[in-house]
């Protein structure tokens, strides 16, 4: 079906450009154009659509209410674009595009090194963007699609998120390795909160969960220093400032230096779900696709290795060897179905 379209690609870019940077001069550089070219292809973008985009002040520029909707619209029109562009090319045998990961600190710690270092193996032609951020922070960015996957805790089941069971993992107590704490095999939750925590700040989820064990008991947790910054958190139980509550893979690296040891928590044992997190409102990417096969694996071989102690929930042997595959198109729709149903 024909087209009647009075716009073009390039002032869709410009334009979003513009906007981002909230000045002309700042688009010039970034798109390296000079200025009255960049404001040539905003005044013919406006007079295509009939209507202003952006309001000039002097600082700079605002977008005006058809602004903020041709912002949506186009952004979301060239991602599109970008992403049928990189699954094209995609069926010849090359992944290109770009994609952001988003990690929590936690898991950034343990294994993004791995992770990063086995895309860029297979897929060097895609731009891969790592950002770390909290639950909560990581499940907005991938609905906002300022993210293409995540690996978070606290399913919100959001109806905009596709959640992806990866690992069960269990909680210990992790102590200083010269307190009574460190001498025992096992220590129940009761006394574990009777116990000074060093804590993240009552957002995380991690906290909350704590908060919420502890209310169920009638009792109140004893939080006396609270550190938000990850590499502290073990820092501090390192030094005998209190202890804290993390899965064994969080210290994995501490643990086998000797400068903390984790202690399993029992009656009852305290688990969480770590999950792949995408948009339900935009389909996965090969690039994105091929990143949740390499964390699924790395995921796999971890917790083989006896790095990170958790129970697999998905079937590994379903992903073997799809990461360097050059297979039939059925067996990647098959492959990426795995990942995100």
């Amino acid at each position: 079906m024909p087209f009647n379209l009075n716009i073009d690609l390039r002032q869709l870019n410009t334009f979003l450009t513009v906007a981002d940077t909230g000045s002309f001069s700042r688009a010039s550089e970034k798109l390296f154009v000079a200025q009255p070219a960049l404001s040539r292809q905003i005044r013919m973008l406006e007079e295509a659509l009939n209507v202003e985009v952006f309001v000039r002040h002097g600082r700079g520029v605002v977008m005006t209410a058809a602004g903020e909707l041709l912002y949506e619209r186009a952004r979301d029109l060239l991602q599109s674009l970008e992403r049928t562009q990189a699954d094209v090319t995609a069926v010849a045998g090359e992944v290109t595009g770009q994609v952001v990961l988003g990690l929590l600190p936690t898991v950034t710690h343990t294994f993004s090194g791995t992770i990063v270092e086995q895309y860029r193996k297979h897929f060097p032609q895609v731009h891969l963007a790592v950002r770390s951020a909290m639950s909560g922070t990581l499940q907005q960015m991938v609905m906002q699609h300022r993210a293409n996957i995540a690996i978070s805790y606290n399913h919100a089941n959001h109806k905009n998120l596709r959640y992806r069971p990866l690992l069960e993992e269990r909680l210990y107590l992790i102590s200083a390795t010269d307190t009574k704490a460190a001498k025992r095999s096992e220590i129940t939750l009761e006394e574990v909160l009777d116990l000074p925590l060093v804590m993240p700040e009552d957002k995380h989820g991690l906290r909350v969960a704590m908060e919420k064990e502890a209310a169920e008991r009638k009792k109140t947790l004893n939080v006396p220093l609270e550190v938000s910054a990850w590499p502290m958190l073990p820092d501090m139980v390192r030094r005998g400032l209190g202890y804290t509550i993390l899965s064994s893979a969080a210290v994995h690296d501490m643990t086998q230096r000797h400068e903390v040891v984790a202690v399993p928590i029992t009656s009852p044992e305290i688990k969480r779900t770590l999950s792949l997190v995408t948009p339900t409102d935009l389909p996965s990417s090969v690039a994105t696709t091929k990143l949740a096969e390499i964390i699924m694996q790395q995921v796999a071989e971890h917790v083989q290795a006896g790095t990170w102690n958790g129970k697999l929930l998905f079937d590994p042997a379903r992903i073997e060897q799809s990461v360097c595959d050059s297979g039939s198109q059925s067996r990647k729709s098959r492959i990426a179905k795995e990942i995100t149903e």
